[in-house]
């Protein structure tokens, strides 16, 4: 069995997930751009769980784009397969199972503070997060709110930021989505601000991750190690069968 991770393309890739997933031993199969590129089928063969990666500054989510990735998506929520997007990945999990996707404008960026919910302090991947938490974001759109459908029977916020009401969500027991860049150490941090334009204030970027840095590779690693050990745990499958997730 193995992680299915759906790259789509940002420098980095899984961030300090991967380093986690392959410190317990976790083996990652990777459908990369040219793949998705090609809108083929992406097969959830032998795959215990499912990691939606992030894409470049500036690339959006439309009903035309990320097809495959939306696909692979809705198969595995209805598999019950579990799934985790990052950032952009975030986007397309909420979009493929039914919620609206919206323009930021302007965008969300810099060292946020990401406000847990009352109602998902207990959940497993928050376990250990302090309810207040400076954050890296860089986001042009958010999950929009949408109601209830066959694929979404009821999308939860668990963190917010003071413009993404579901900057952190779950939908059902084992999907989850986080816009926010908890995976980003400071190399992704540092390629980002190279990649973007002249208006983004570097110099505050700089700041922040010296002030926040630290605590934002703990808690990340917590809420990964929590990945691996809860959400997509290697004996997930015993003899074909699916074990449950009990928060």
């Amino acid at each position: 069995m193995a992680i299915l991770f759906i790259d789509h393309g940002v420098a980095g890739g899984m961030g300090s997930l991967g380093l986690v997933l392959r410190d317990y031993a976790q083996r990652i199969v990777t459908v990369g751009e040219r793949s998705l590129a090609n809108e083929g089928e992406i097969s959830l063969e032998d795959i215990h769980g499912v990691v939606v990666g992030d894409a470049p500054c500036g690339v959006r989510v439309s009903d035309e784009s990320h097809r495959s990735s939306m696909a692979a998506v809705t198969e595995a929520h209805e598999k019950k397969i579990p799934i985790l997007g990052l950032g952009f990945g975030a986007l397309v999990v909420a979009k493929a199972l039914g919620s609206l996707i919206e323009d930021l404008n302007p965008s969300e960026v810099g060292w946020i503070n990401m406000t847990t919910s009352p109602t998902a302090r207990g959940d497993a991947l928050l376990t250990g997060v302090p309810w207040t938490v400076a954050v890296p974001v860089w986001s042009c759109q958010s999950v929009g709110n949408a109601g209830p459908s066959m694929k979404n029977p009821g999308m939860r916020t668990l963190a917010s930021t003071p413009r993404q009401k579901f900057a952190m969500f779950a939908c059902g027991v084992s999907t989850y989505g986080i816009s926010a860049h908890v995976e980003w150490g400071s190399e992704a941090i540092d390629a980002a601000v190279r990649m973007a334009s002249a208006e983004v204030d570097a110099a505050g970027w700089r700041e922040g991750s010296i002030k926040n840095g630290a605590t934002n590779m703990r808690i990340a690693k917590k809420m990964f190690e929590s990945v691996t050990l809860s959400l997509m745990p290697v004996d997930r499958v015993n003899a074909g069968v699916a074990r449950d997730l009990h928060h």
